[in-house]
């Protein structure tokens, strides 16, 4: 392509890219033709980023996002795929304006919310395993595909826990109650404290202003203690 005439100095400038890119471009787009959303495909692990994979389908790439490779959490999508792997996919929508594919793997298999027991409502205790934990509470898995998270405030009525690690270990098995589920959201939250009677109640109903106690130092700090 001529980029820039500049008679006076007797210069052209010229790009090999410009066209190469507008020739693959038209393949692209030819290629984009022929593809429908819901069609499944298959492609090549082309590359893997943080946010999910980008994958070859006969010439253009389409994005297969990390939320879209399963339905069970992972912390890294190497766990799946590497380059160079072939996977099948499934097209859940294109632009062709700006050639730009979005594509899924766990749409090819059943919703395991859907195999979620009718019978686990609000104020159920479930049994699970605990798949992750985060600074801000821990995901427990209650059937493959389905979990459920335990917020950092859900853990202990009286003890001030700032690592969770100390705790917990992934792989555990814990008993939860089940505080608010959506099934159509795929939300669940858990609490482990719950399944304990409030202590604050008992304080209320044994204790009274003025009466004298016992009790341990759990905590000390500028402006005073911590009694237990």
């Amino acid at each position: 392509y001529i980029i820039k005439l500049m008679p006076k100095r007797g210069n052209v400038v010229i790009s090999r890219r410009k066209f190469v890119y507008e020739q693959k471009s038209e393949v692209r787009k030819s290629i984009m033709e022929a593809f429908v959303e819901g069609q499944v495909v298959q492609g090549v692990v082309k590359n893997i980023t943080k946010y999910g994979a980008f994958i070859d389908i006969g010439g253009v790439d389409g994005l297969l996002h990390i939320t879209d490779m399963t339905w069970s959490r992972i912390e890294d999508q190497t766990e799946l795929m590497k380059i160079g792997d072939t996977v099948t996919v499934k097209i859940l929508s294109f632009d062709k304006e700006n050639e730009k594919i979005s594509l899924g793997m766990k749409q090819l298999t059943e919703n395991p919310w859907d195999k979620l027991d009718e019978s686990i409502q609000t104020g159920t205790t479930i049994k699970g395993k605990i798949i992750s934990i985060k600074d801000y509470g821990i995901f427990i898995e209650v059937i493959r595909g389905v979990e459920g998270l335990v917020h950092i405030s859900e853990i202990s009525w009286t003890d001030r826990i700032n690592d969770l690690h100390k705790y917990f270990k992934i792989g555990q098995e814990v008993d939860a109650s089940v505080v608010a589920l959506e099934r159509k959201n795929r939300r669940m939250s858990l609490s482990i404290k719950q399944l304990e009677k409030n202590p604050w109640e008992r304080v209320v109903e044994e204790y009274k202003v003025g009466q004298r106690i016992k009790g341990k130092i759990t905590n000390v700090a500028d402006f005073g203690f911590f009694v237990q």
